[in-house]
């Protein structure tokens, strides 16, 4: 086929929340991005950033085209895709509350309240990649760039803001590949009329890609309670109840991610100084937006998931003030709260619980195993009302993906110590040894900033 297209298409079913901003702050302070009908959808900009990221070693920017400000001579994509619209009448959105922990108090900030907009998950969208060929050897890098499609298709995709959260988490189904050959009147008919000709799905094989991750994947059990806090919009509830999505209790990423940072930093102060090497090592797996001085933003390189949690009920608890110096409750103190409770002693209440470093180094993954050990053994509790005892997890069994080395799995963290490869984690972090590389990483960021 010298001159033609080769179409991709399917659903992606939407697993998490999805934030793509509007730009605007009608309803709070960052509204969705919704169509004039009121319904969410995945602007074809952002579908086509994170594909593109995730496909293009280098080796394709001709194909997808050139957006250097350099004198080198520019160039349109040729792969074209449309805004990605849900199949559905509808988009439930709702309007979640977050804020910043100060890191000297461990409480809230000052002026650190905020809320966002977020698209509940169960939509589903269509979407269609359209492949150009005008020649032979177009013909030649379209196939392996559809190829590398399939392969990132079979994993799960991340579109919008709070993508290292866990949302707009985006999982394909139903895939079809079709080829058009416009060389023949029958190819560009059935191409003009959008007929579906031969699906040619299972003569391509997905592309391989670099499979650089650290990946822990644990299941909790609650002992006791827990509460991330939300504020129901029933005057006749209770004062704050844990969060819920799509009807469901969830553990939200943000929490853990903010809960694991913080336990970080009290790691890192203890075993590394200066403090300028300790921040530098926190922003490689954290990330960071610097927005005084020089601007930039580093990515984060740890991936965390939001996870339902299961074999639980809310029971509303009533509370009061005391007087510190009557001894006696202040009068109109009176305030309740709906934390969630296990059902039983045994059951897993979060399975599946996820944290995956992309691009690690060895003195990363000795502190995400640190990380996990203040989890598994309740040391390090989520979400709010800590002081009370809520938000310690036990943890049950894990399991550990290590790019090219065989899986470990282990049910205590006296199983996880007595492996070498880890303990080698271990020695590397206490030992700087990757302090000179991490610099070199964020020094790429901090030079594109303004």
């Amino acid at each position: 086929m010298k001159n033609g297209r080769i179409v991709l298409c399917g659903n992606l079913d939407l697993i998490s929340p999805m934030l793509i901003g509007s730009g605007k702050d009608d309803l709070c302070d960052r509204d969705v991005l919704l169509d004039s009908d009121g319904r969410a959808f995945i602007p074809a900009t952002s579908f086509m950033g994170v594909l593109s990221r995730l496909i293009n070693d280098g080796s394709h920017n001709d194909y997808l085209g050139l957006s250097s400000k350099d004198n080198k001579l520019l160039n349109q994509s040729y792969l074209i895709c449309d805004d990605l619209f849900p199949t559905q009448t509808s988009s439930p959105c709702v309007i979640r509350d977050g804020i910043r922990i100060d890191k000297a108090t461990g409480v809230v900030g000052k002026n650190a309240k905020f809320d966002y907009q977020v698209v509940e998950p169960g939509l589903n969208f269509d979407f269609r990649l359209e492949f150009v060929v005008n020649s032979a050897s177009r013909e030649n890098e379209a196939k392996e760039i559809v190829a590398k499609c399939l392969s990132v298709f079979d994993n799960a995709l991340y579109v919008g803001g709070k993508r290292s959260s866990g949302f707009g988490k985006l999982i394909a189904r139903d895939l079809h590949l079709y080829e058009y050959d416009f060389d023949t009147t029958a190819g560009l008919a059935a191409y003009l009329i959008r007929s579906s000709s031969e699906d040619k799905l299972e003569n391509y094989q997905p592309g391989k890609l670099p499979n650089t991750q650290f990946m822990i994947e644990a299941d909790f059990h609650i002992p006791h309670s827990l509460i991330v806090r939300s504020y129901p919009q029933n005057a006749f509830g209770p004062d704050a109840s844990h969060i819920q999505s799509a009807g469901k209790y969830v553990l939200p990423a943000t929490s853990l991610r903010g809960a694991l940072r913080a336990r970080a930093q009290r790691i890192m102060n203890t075993i590394w100084d200066p403090a300028d090497e300790v921040q530098d090592f926190l922003d490689s797996i954290f990330g960071n937006a610097k927005t005084s001085g020089k601007h930039y933003s580093i990515p984060s390189s740890l991936q965390v998931d939001e996870l339902a949690i299961d074999h639980v009920e809310g029971e509303v608890q009533n509370r009061v003030c005391i007087d510190r110096f009557t001894g006696g409750t202040i009068e109109g103190a009176l305030f309740d709260s709906m934390p969630v409770f296990p059902k039983d002693n045994d059951s897993a209440n979060i399975s599946g619980l996820n944290l995956c470093l992309h691009d690690p180094l060895p003195s990363q993954k000795g502190l995400l195993l640190l990380l996990l050990k203040d989890l598994y053994t309740g040391d390090l509790a989520i979400g709010g009302e800590k002081n009370i005892g809520r938000g310690t997890l036990l943890g049950l069994k894990a399991g550990i993906t290590d790019e090219e080395h065989e899986p470990l799995s282990f049910s205590s963290i006296e199983e996880m110590a007595s492996q070498q490869r880890l303990r080698s984690y271990m020695d590397a972090l206490l030992q700087k040894s990757d302090l000179d590389a991490i610099r070199t990483r964020l020094a790429i960021f901090r030079l594109t900033g303004e």
